[in-house]
């Protein structure tokens, strides 16, 4: 050939005595020292998690098995499993009894009040004014007590139905999260004020400047800003012309949000390789139906949308179709509890294999933060839930609550996002 073969030679090098330490001989007493190292980097690295779409369900079952590998390989052990405390034990009893009783009482109260031996309506004629021929229920006579002149009167409930609604909320999203979870969230709650939670990051003009970059922080921040207006103009605190300022202003905030979501539908298809891949048939099921919901619900706001901006004039779209997209935003974030609250026991399991391999400080925190991130992400959905059945008209529905759960929800999406931009 034109070009002679060159060949290389390797010299032999021997180890220094210094370096024959570092590696101890197998049965040696420095032996499980080394297995202790191994299984640290082992487990660091494969704590760098790359990005994924969707709930990230896959990557974490790939997590969990290879956490086990490395756990069988170092430190044989049997699984791990949580034990609950019997006070655990008997306040989940106690919310599942309690929830028994409240959704009914959230659907049908007055048939449930009726069934218990509550009296529907009110009428007597108790009142000094009674018997003269006028009505004055409401005015000299409390309602119900001039009933020969009035008639019967509905009573009002004993438990107001807002009330009943969000005990509901609550006591889902305790058995979502679980009583002795909910326990340790309330320790570990608290921080510093100038802190963004769940990070290292301390408000400045440099993280301010990246979440003023951030569209979806933008978004996110505006729907805040209209539920705050919002719930400014259904407190009655202030006059009837800063209350109609109020309404207009929240509108206004509203129509803003919709130019942030344009085409957000677009970004479901990728999740379709994580229903496709999913190896349990139930989460696969719940995870197309996952993006059926997310992709019903957006593509719908989108058309809403162009009405509500005046892209097509007013009264193009049904009320029918308009309903379409809230109750598709009711099945999806239904739906998102059942994911989320898998998702969140994944994490939880993480956490603790990541822990019990001996993973490096840094690492582990990052961890139980993004477990700390899930599980709010959870409350969340249980808050949307509260939201979307005022959205759905539901007849049960409380406009109080649509407020309160709606601006709940704005702020947790927005830490979220801003988390994601620090993190």
């Amino acid at each position: 050939s034109p070009h002679p073969s060159r060949t290389m030679s390797i010299p032999d090098v021997k180890p220094t005595p210094k370096a024959a330490e570092e590696i101890p001989e197998e049965g040696s007493s420095d032996q499980p020292h080394r297995q202790v190292r191994r299984r640290r980097k082992s487990g660091e690295v494969l704590m760098a998690r790359q990005a994924t779409v969707g709930a990230g369900l896959n990557q974490l079952d790939s997590m969990i098995g290879e956490m086990y590998d490395i756990k069988r390989a170092t430190l044989p052990t049997t699984r791990s499993v949580g034990h609950r405390s019997a006070a655990s034990f008997l306040l989940t009893s106690a919310l599942v009894l309690a929830l028994s009783v409240l959704l009914p009482m959230v659907t049908h109260p007055r048939e449930l009040l009726e069934a218990a031996g509550w009296q529907p309506s009110v009428c007597d004629d108790s009142c000094v004014h009674a018997n003269d021929s006028a009505c004055d229920d409401g005015g000299a006579c409390r309602d119900g007590s001039d009933c020969g002149a009035c008639g019967a009167r509905e009573a009002s409930l004993p438990v107001p139905s807002w009330a009943v609604i969000v005990a509901s909320l609550v006591s889902i999203a305790v058995l979502s999260l679980g009583v002795s979870t909910v326990g340790e969230m309330a320790r570990s709650a608290g921080g510093s004020w100038g802190r963004v939670p769940l990070t290292d990051a301390t408000l400045g003009t440099a993280v301010l400047n990246k979440f003023a970059n951030s569209a979806q922080v933008r978004e996110k921040g505006l729907k805040v800003l209209q539920y705050v207006l919002k719930a400014g103009a259904y407190s009655r605190l202030f006059s009837a012309g800063l209350t109609k300022q109020l309404k207009d202003l929240s509108k206004a905030t509203s129509t803003a949000r919709r130019f942030f979501k344009f085409c957000r539908w677009v970004k479901h298809f990728e999740d379709l390789s994580e229903a496709r891949d999913q190896s349990d048939r139930v989460m696969r099921l719940l995870l197309y139906f996952r993006v059926a919901a997310n992709f019903g619900a957006d593509w719908a706001e989108d058309v809403c949308s162009l009405e509500r901006v005046g892209i097509l004039p007013a009264g193009t779209l049904s009320v029918e179709f308009m309903l379409f997209a809230e109750y598709c935003q009711l099945a999806l974030a239904l739906v998102e509890i059942w994911v989320t609250s898998a998702r969140a026991r994944r994490e939880a399991e993480l956490s603790l294999l990541a822990e019990e391999a001996g993973v490096a400080a840094p690492k582990l925190l990052s961890q139980q933060r993004k477990l700390a991130l899930v599980r709010l992400e959870l409350v969340k959905f249980v808050s949307d839930v509260g939201k979307a059945i005022f959205d759905c008209e539901l007849y049960f529905a409380h406009e109080g609550v649509f407020i309160g759960c709606a601006l709940f929800s704005g702020i947790l999406s927005t830490h979220k996002n801003m988390f994601k931009i620090l993190k």
